[in-house]
């Protein structure tokens, strides 16, 4: 018998070291988690805060109206028509010209 492979069953065990703590593992779910936590906290107190709305009218869209119509109808004298579409279009978000019977836009005030 080699007496490498052969152990005393008496022999004293070496006593494992009892860690306290946090593990890696913990820590990074931890930090995970705080994360998400603020992150969401973040996105709930600034989509409760008031937006800064346009100031002016709401309109309905009837049929036959377009963009150029309402600028026409609601700006002032002084004020370019193609200026107020661009001033409309920002307020309301539009992308293109295409308007539709039913929907609401908000006139803007022009300075």
């Amino acid at each position: 018998m080699n007496s490498s492979t052969v152990r005393n069953r008496f022999e004293k065990k070496e006593e494992r070291r009892v860690r306290f703590g946090i593990t890696r593992g913990q820590a990074l779910l931890f930090l995970i988690t705080f994360t998400l936590f603020f992150y969401l906290l973040t996105e709930l107190v600034f989509a409760a805060s008031p937006m800064d709305e346009p100031q002016g009218i709401e309109v309905t869209v009837q049929s036959g109206d377009s963009l150029w119509s309402l600028a026409v109808r609601y700006s002032d004298q002084h004020t370019d028509v193609r200026d107020y579409i661009i001033e409309i279009k920002e307020a309301n978000g539009l992308d293109s010209n295409w308007i539709y019977p039913g929907q609401t836009l908000i006139m803007p005030d022009m300075p």
